[in-house]
C-alpha cells in the first residue's frame, strides 16, 4: 500500500513515462540497426539519411508547436502525440518484422516519428512540471531525468540484447507498445498543479524568428543549441554504425550497453546540476558540460584506436555515463534560461526558438556524422568534432566575457 505522504499521480507519471523511455532506447536501437544491416559500408550514411529525414519533420513540428499549442493546450497535443508513437512505431516495428523492406519502410516512416518527437519534445518539460507540481522547470526535468536515465539503462541494455537475438523490428515494436501505458496514464489523470502559466498568444515561425533577432541572451543559447547539435549530440543517435565501423560484434548489444551507460549518467544529473547551480549561472553550467562531453568523446575516439577488443565495451560503457551525464546536464540548463529569457514572460517562446533551433540543424549535423563516418572512420570523427566543440566553446565565452549580457 502507497503511503498518504506519496504523491500517487506524480509517481504515476514517472513511472509510465519511464516505460516510454525505455520503449524509446529499444526503439532508437532497433531503427539504427535496421538501417545498418541494410548498408554495405558501416552504415552511417543510410542511418544518418533516416535520423535527418526524422530530424527534418520535427523541425517542421517544432515551427507549428505553438499553434497547436494554442489551439488546444500543452496536455491535449502531448497525449496526442503519445498515441501517434504507440500506432506509428507498432505498425511500422510489425511490418520490419515479417518484411524484408527495411530501409524503405524506415524512410518511409522517418518523418511520422519525427513530427511526434518534434511535438512531443517541446511540450515534455511543461507537462512533467505540471504532473510533478513543481514551481522550477531545471527541478522537474532534473527529477525525472533520475527515473528517465534508470529506464534508458534497462530498455537500452535489454533492447540490445532482445534485438541480438531476434530482429530489430522488435526493437521498433517495443517502444510502440511501451508507450501504451504513458498514453492512458495522461489520457484519464489530470496533472496535479493548477499553476501552469497559460500561452499568452499564438507563437509563429515569425515570432520565434523575431526573439532569436531582438533577444540577445536568446541568441547565444541558440549558438550553443547548434554546437551541441551539430558536434556532440549525432554521436548518441549514430551509436550503432560507429560501433560497426570499428569492427566491434556483437553490434545491437554492444550499442546498447553504451546506450545504457549513457542513460546511467542521466542519474548523475540532479546532483551535478545543484553543484553547478550553486556557483555558476545556467549559461556557464551548460558551457562546462559541453566541455566535458567534449573530454569524453576524445577519449572515446582514443579508446576505438588502443584499446584490446577484451576490455573495449567495459571502458565505453564507462565513458558513456560521463557522456550521458555532460549531455543530460547540458539539456536542461539550456531549457530553462530559454524558459526565462522572454522578455515578455512567456515561457514557450523561448523553449520553441532553441528546439527550433536545434530542429532545423539537426539534419545537418547527422548528415555530416554520417558522411564522415563513412569516408573518416568514427575514431577520427569523433575525434573533430571534439575538438571543435572546445573551440566554439572557448569562443563563445570570449565573447561572453567582452559582451556580457545586462
Amino acid at each position: 500500500m502507497v503511503p498518504p505522504t506519496v504523491d500517487r499521480t506524480a509517481v504515476g507519471f514517472l513511472f509510465v513515462g519511464g516505460l516510454g523511455v525505455a520503449g524509446t532506447m529499444a526503439g532508437l536501437l532497433g531503427a539504427t540497426s535496421a538501417s545498418t544491416y541494410a548498408a554495405t559500408g558501416s552504415g552511417g550514411l543510410t542511418t544518418g539519411i533516416f535520423l535527418s529525414l526524422m530530424l527534418a519533420a520535427a523541425a517542421v513540428a517544432s515551427l507549428n508547436v505553438g499553434r497547436l499549442t494554442f489551439r488546444w493546450g500543452r496536455l491535449r497535443v502531448y497525449v496526442t502525440t503519445q498515441i501517434g508513437v504507440c500506432l506509428s512505431w507498432s505498425i511500422v516495428g510489425a511490418i520490419e518484422i515479417l518484411t524484408d523492406s527495411s530501409l524503405v519502410v524506415l524512410y518511409l516512416a522517418a518523418p511520422i516519428f519525427g513530427f511526434l518527437s518534434g511535438v512531443s519534445g517541446i511540450v515534455t518539460p511543461f507537462v512533467t512540471r505540471s504532473y510533478l507540481d513543481s514551481s522550477s522547470l531545471p527541478t522537474s526535468l532534473a527529477r525525472r531525468g533520475v527515473v528517465s536515465g534508470l529506464a534508458a539503462i534497462l530498455g537500452a541494455s535489454l533492447g540490445g540484447l532482445l534485438i541480438q537475438q531476434t530482429d530489430p523490428g522488435v526493437g521498433i515494436l517495443a517502444n510502440g507498445l511501451l508507450t501504451i501505458p504513458l498514453a492512458v496514464f495522461l489520457s484519464r489523470c489530470s496533472p496535479r498543479s493548477t499553476q501552469e502559466p497559460a500561452q499568452r498568444k499564438q507563437t509563429s515561425a515569425r515570432d520565434l524568428w523575431n526573439a532569436l533577432r531582438t533577444n540577445a541572451q536568446l541568441r547565444r543559447l541558440a549558438v550553443l543549441t547548434i554546437v551541441a547539435v551539430i558536434l556532440v549530440v549525432p554521436l548518441f543517435n549514430l551509436l550503432v554504425p560507429i560501433l560497426n565501423d570499428v569492427d566491434h560484434d556483437p553490434l545491437p548489444s554492444g550499442a546498447g550497453l553504451m546506450l545504457a551507460g549513457t542513460a546511467a549518467g542521466r542519474i548523475l544529473v540532479p546532483g551535478i546540476m545543484k553543484r553547478l547551480l550553486r556557483r555558476t549561472p545556467e549559461i556557464s553550467g551548460a558551457l562546462w558540460a559541453l566541455v566535458s562531453a567534449s573530454a569524453f568523446m576524445v577519449v572515446f575516439a582514443l579508446s576505438t584506436v588502443f584499446l584490446e577488443p577484451a576490455i573495449d565495451l567495459v571502458i565505453w560503457t564507462l565513458l558513456g555515463i560521463g557522456l550521458g551525464a555532460s549531455r543530460f546536464t547540458f539539456r536542461p540548463l539550456l531549457i530553462s534560461a530559454g524558459a526565462r529569457s522572454d522578455r515578455g514572460g512567456d515561457e514557450m517562446v523561448g523553449v520553441a526558438a532553441l528546439a527550433v533551433t536545434a530542429s532545423v540543424m539537426s539534419p545537418l549535423g547527422t548528415l555530416l556524422w554520417g558522411v564522415s563516418l563513412d569516408f573518416l572512420g568514427a575514431s577520427l570523427t569523433i575525434a573533430v568534432a571534439a575538438i571543435a566543440t572546445v573551440g566554439a566553446v572557448a569562443i563563445f565565452a570570449a565573447k561572453t566575457r567582452a559582451e556580457p549580457l545586462a
